[in-house]
């Protein structure tokens, strides 16, 4: 799999195994320089693992007491949903942030998630 993310926050890779990768940022955003390099990635996929793309609007949602959900609370939050279709993790990853964050939401919640077969 071939990896480009400009500026954006860092994927997530759950490996067949268990173990998570970071995918982070090979450049900066895209289109707010006149000269602009970016460099691509390579990372191999192997049947089980589990690729999730991500807005900040998941991550920065925020509770009563003005925590935020946070990267950390995703990874958990697919951790504990990984062995589901990809549809009904992302509706149960969701339906966490706005367990914890029940209010209206400031900004978009987008999530993309890609299992590996």
């Amino acid at each position: 799999m071939g990896i480009l993310n400009c500026g954006h926050l860092s994927a997530l890779l759950f490996r067949y195994d268990g173990t998570l990768e970071r995918l982070h940022s090979t450049c900066t955003v895209l289109g707010l320089f006149k000269e602009w390099d970016c460099s691509a990635g390579e990372r191999p996929l192997c049947s089980g693992d589990t690729l999730a793309l991500y807005t900040d609007g998941i991550t920065e949602s925020f509770n009563d007491a003005g925590e935020e959900f946070g990267e950390h609370r995703l990874i958990e939050s697919l951790r504990r949903h990984r062995e589901q279709a990809s549809p009904v993790l992302i509706a149960s990853i969701v339906d966490d942030v706005k367990r914890f964050s029940p209010h209206e939401q400031s900004d978009d919640i987008t999530l993309i998630v890609a299992k590996c077969t």
